[in-house]
Order: C-alpha cells, then structure tokens, then sequence
C-alpha cells in the first residue's frame, strides 16, 4: 500500500542519506514556494524506504522515484497514470527500467543522465572571460532576459547564477546554481549561443557559481545527458567527476 505525505519532515529525512543523488528532490520538498506544487508517496510513512515526489507546474510534471518492489511500482504507476495528460517527465533508476516500460507505457522516451559531484577536494576553479561574467539579478535580468520565468526570477534571488554578457551587452551564456540545499546544490541553466560555445564561457560561469559555495563546505552537483560530450567535458574541467547514471522517461 502507498501513503501520501502531508508534510515533509520525514521524506526529508530520507532524501538527506544521499544529497548528491536527491538534491532536486530535497530542493522542491525544502522551499515552500516549491513545495506547494509537490505531492509526495511512499511505501511507509514511519521508514520511507521507497517514493516517489510528484511535481507540477503548468502543463507539466516533473517525478523521481526510487522503488524497487515490483507492487510498489505498480502502485505509483497508477497514481501518474491518473496525471497522464500532463507533459510528464520520471527520473528513476535504471534497474528499474524493464517495469516503467511494462507498467508506464505512455512514457515511450528514454534517456540516461550522469550526475556529477565537486568538493573542495576536487574542485578546479577557471576563471577566463571574468571580464564579460555577471552575477544575475532580480533587477537586471529583467532587461537581459524579458521572458523570464517567475521561477527563474525567485531563484537568481536565493542562489548564485552567472551570465556572459558580449560587446553589444547581449546575454549569450548563463550558467548557475538551480537547486539548492544545506549540504548541495545543482548546477543547472547551462546554456550557451552556438557561435559563443568551445571558448570556456560556461567554464567560467559554472566556477563563478560554484565556488563560494563549495568554499563553504557544500558538495556541487552537474548533471548531463551522458551523450552530451560537451557538457560532461566542462563538468570534467572543474573537478565534478562522475557519481551515478540514472533513467529519464518522458512523453
């Protein structure tokens, strides 16, 4: 039997035994401007050992789950799929690919993304093109970026996110931190214009995002599809080295 959650501090507690792994999930469970699109199973409400944390916003739905008893699985394939109209997107791991597939048919998209980790041990700072590099606001990213989302704006107020800005005062790269806990943070927004890429701009910005607070003992988690070389290659050049590859299943 699957329980709903009505508050947080026990999935808390669960997701904290990896904060490398969950620092998404810990993020939306921890904010409450997060939380309140967030609705939580589990397989027990007094150990937690297997979940699954649901996630909407628009049109879409965002869940992770860790279970690997085969009812459990059928159970919280049941619940997304009464959330089947949503553009759906489920992070789990792989050894449970064979039953998503069986159970979960209407997610018939698969790929695999490889987190990363950083600590102050490993981490390797690159500071080329600083001079271009901006911290983003909540005042100045409303003419950097015009359509930027209510989220994306929350977030540049609680975390550090970079931008590189060209000689016509464009945005042409962003790079920062887009979850954060109080032992992790994710990198996330890595994005870069095609003719700006494979010159260290997002090295720079993801340095310029990291290393405050990994200076102040938190562990930087990078994540990448594990086909995108380039990505993986920026989090190889700052010291996050491969943690765990885990299933991504959309529609």
């Amino acid at each position: 039997m699957v329980f709903k959650l009505k508050e947080k501090t026990m999935v808390l507690q669960r997701l904290y035994r990896d904060y490398v792994c969950y620092v998404e999930e810990i993020s939306v469970v921890e904010e409450d401007y997060l939380w309140q699109d967030v609705s939580v199973y589990v397989d027990d409400p007094r150990s937690i050992q297997e979940f699954l944390i649901v996630r909407t916003r628009g049109g879409s739905l965002g869940a992770y789950m860790i279970a690997e008893n085969l009812s459990i699985i059928r159970e919280f394939a049941e619940i997304l799929k009464a959330m089947r109209d949503f553009r759906m997107h489920l992070q789990t791991s792989i050894r449970v690919e064979h039953y998503v597939k069986q159970f979960m048919s209407w997610l018939p998209r698969t790929y695999t993304v490889r987190y990363c980790r950083a600590d102050s041990k490993t981490f390797k700072p690159h500071c080329l093109h600083r001079k271009g590099a901006i911290r983003l606001t909540i005042d100045n990213v409303k003419k950097l970026e015009p359509t930027a989302s209510p989220y994306f704006i929350k977030r540049i107020g609680t975390a550090p996110v970079y931008g590189y800005v060209n000689e016509k005062g464009e945005l042409v790269a962003m790079s920062g931190v887009g979850f954060l806990t109080r032992k992790s943070f994710a990198i996330s927004y890595t994005e870069t214009k095609p003719e700006y890429r494979s010159q260290g701009i997002a090295k720079c910005l993801t340095s310029l995002s990291s290393g405050p607070l990994i200076s102040k003992g938190l562990v930087g988690v990078y994540s990448a599809d594990i086909t995108n070389e380039p990505s993986l290659r920026v989090a190889r050049a700052l010291g996050f080295l491969p943690y765990l590859d885990l299933m991504c299943f959309y529609s």
